[in-house]
């Protein structure tokens, strides 16, 4: 999943907006209405750090942020907004500018793959910010283990929880 200039929407206050319509296409699932929130708080944290990828950093951020029942297992494992904001800034780099284009790195995008998967698998019907954390619990790439790491996580306990989560229809 490869996203190009038709990928990103700005607003008229020029906020970028991740193409949501493509997005369910190439996952093939629908995103629910608090899915969709996610995604939005997650472009607002590549904003505001000047990103012009959407990466794994910025779904926890979304999910963490829209304060539903994924979010409230992630603080319970001690991860939060400022804690994942800290490891953020020590794990990346402010941008010097953004580019045109808003892209998904290709930890988001195994992620969001993960997270379509697993909603797909369990007859879900849209993909909502629980699908999303079982998909960053499950990835082993470079941030998301970072981050995890360093706030000090029971990765393995984390994805029981996430996984029960899931089994209990979120």
């Amino acid at each position: 999943m490869r996203w190009g200039k038709k990928s990103r929407e700005v607003t008229q206050d020029g906020r970028s907006r991740i193409d949501l319509p493509r997005l369910q296409r190439e996952l093939g699932v629908r995103i629910g209405e608090r899915g969709s929130s996610t995604f939005l708080l997650a472009c607002d944290e590549m904003d505001r750090t000047h990103h012009h990828e959407l990466g794994a950093e910025h779904l926890i951020v979304g999910v963490l942020e829209e304060g539903g029942p994924a979010a409230q297992l992630l603080l319970q494992h001690g991860i939060t907004l400022e804690d994942t904001r800290a490891q953020i800034a020590e794990a990346l780099w402010e941008a010097d500018e953004a580019l045109g284009a808003l892209e998904l790195t290709s930890e988001a995008t195994n992620i969001l793959a993960t997270a379509a998967e697993a909603a797909g698998m369990r007859g879900h019907r849209t993909l909502e910010p629980e699908h999303i954390t079982y998909g960053f619990v499950c990835s082993g790439f470079e941030i998301t283990s970072r981050v995890l790491h360093m706030i000090g996580v029971d990765r393995q306990k984390l994805l029981q929880e996430s996984e029960q989560l899931l089994s209990n229809g979120h």
